[in-house]
């Protein structure tokens, strides 16, 4: 999670082994990742799978993880402290309104929890198995979830949800994004992306995105993930992983392959054979006719 008023300071999280269990842990570089600082979170088995940094106050900094742990920092991550009243499940995503920073929104695999007052408490507005929220900056009452039975919408700030899951060919959806008064974007485990018109209020399908199938296992990985792939006809097929800020990391194929299942491996290195550090990262697979994007999310 890069901080969205000064680019050089990045936030990881993730988990360390502290000689009994793994532990919750975030950690922070100020230089671009030249070097960093780690803080640990918990004492007992949990992990970071979220990070939020406040636009109006980079120094407020929410992290969210498995079993319902939620840490806030109002210092830059100096000190951190928790934050997770009435909150449940794992916290798989955090967002933040841009106009309302005290109201946050948490996706976990119990719903989709809101908070009015910064996070000092938490309530349940609905869904299940969330994995995605996103906030449309233009109407932030609009609110999406990514669950594994599809995406909701809600008009009124989380007051209530609507399924729209028409031309979704798989339900099993997993992130989210948005071009402001055009699109919402979704991604889906092993079906690659799906656009849905804001101004029409419906789908709009790319055939050739619907049919391929692209996914990756495990994710989160440890270090090794499995890219499979399939090929409708013999073609050129490139698939290349990037950091979240669009920066190629490696290139894992480049060649042409016959039709059919393929697979490629990323051992979480980039191009030089050095470890990359935790966190989400990209990998597009293009053809001729197709390009495809899943999100991979490296804890080691």
């Amino acid at each position: 999670m890069i901080d969205p008023n000064n680019n050089s300071v990045i936030y990881t999280g993730g988990y360390v082994y502290n000689g009994s269990t793994y532990v919750m842990v975030v950690s922070k570089s100020t230089n671009g990742g030249t070097t960093w600082e780690r803080d640990t979170l918990t004492t007992t088995y949990s992990m970071c799978c979220a990070l939020a940094v406040d636009k109006g106050n980079s120094n407020v900094v929410y992290a969210g993880g498995y079993n319902g742990y939620l840490f806030k920092t109002t210092n830059g991550g100096v000190t951190w402290f928790s934050s997770a009243t009435g909150l449940s499940g794992t916290i798989y995503d955090i967002k933040i309104g841009s106009t309302k920073a005290n109201t946050i929104y948490a996706g976990t695999s119990s719903g989709v929890f809101k908070s009015t007052n910064a996070g000092a408490n938490w309530t349940n507005t609905g869904c299940t198995n969330v994995q995605a929220v996103l906030i449309n900056p233009t109407n932030e009452n609009e609110i999406y979830a990514a669950t594994s039975a599809g995406v909701y919408k809600s008009t009124s700030g989380g007051g209530g949800w609507t399924l729209m899951n028409t031309g979704l060919q798989n339900t099993n959806t997993t992130s989210l994004g948005i071009n402001p008064n055009n699109y919402v974007f979704v991604g889906t485990a092993g079906s690659c992306m799906y656009r849905w018109n804001i101004m029409v209020g419906a789908e709009e399908q790319n055939e050739n995105i619907l049919k391929i199938k692209f996914s990756a296992s495990p994710n989160p990985s440890q270090g090794r993930t499995v890219i499979a792939y399939e090929l409708r006809k013999k073609e050129r097929v490139n698939i290349s992983v990037y950091d979240i800020q669009g920066r190629l990391l490696k290139n894992l194929v480049n060649s042409v392959q016959d039709k059919g299942m393929h697979s490629a491996i990323w051992d979480g290195t980039d191009d030089k054979g050095a470890r990359v550090a935790d966190g989400i990262y990209f990998c597009e697979m293009s053809t001729g006719e197709v390009q495809a994007i899943n999100k991979l999310i490296l804890v080691r």
